[in-house]
């Protein structure tokens, strides 16, 4: 009889939100990736490859780092992309270091993200709910 696989908890969250940011006066669309793990040590930072091509957005999670000031802090790892004048409808492949992908769609409008996708056994799980940024 064949073993059933073990069904695995998420690892990462991924909110996608409209966001005004005031220092440049432009609406971005920001690409906020968290571990759903809480560090208690450090802030940790994920490294993050964005890329836009087309009608595709790439993120690469491509591991974690320490913060530049090694200040104590509890709470996920977090790592930011962002990007302006989306629109329409993309495909979202987020992909881990060891190459597994989930697979998901966005549909982009001036006054909301809708993001669609249910991937079998995902290790990451999607929002459109801001949330709030630091400042930096």
């Amino acid at each position: 009889m064949p073993r059933k696989k073990k069904q695995r908890n998420p690892e990462y969250s991924l909110n996608v939100f409209h966001y005004f940011d005031d220092r440049t006066r432009r609406e971005l669309q920001i690409f906020l990736v968290q571990t759903i793990k809480e560090f208690t040590s450090f802030n940790y930072e994920i490294l993050l490859d964005a890329v836009l091509r087309e009608r595709l957005i790439q993120l690469k999670i491509l591991g974690l780092r320490t913060t530049p000031l090694i200040m104590p802090g509890v709470g996920p790892a977090k790592g930011l992309s962002d990007f302006s004048n989306l629109q329409g409808t993309y495909s979202l492949s987020v992909i881990k270091l060891d190459g597994e992908t989930n697979d998901f769609q966005v549909d982009v409008t001036p006054t909301r993200i809708a993001i669609q996708g249910n991937p079998a056994h995902p290790f990451i799980i999607v929002s459109s709910t801001p949330v709030p940024l630091q400042a930096s």
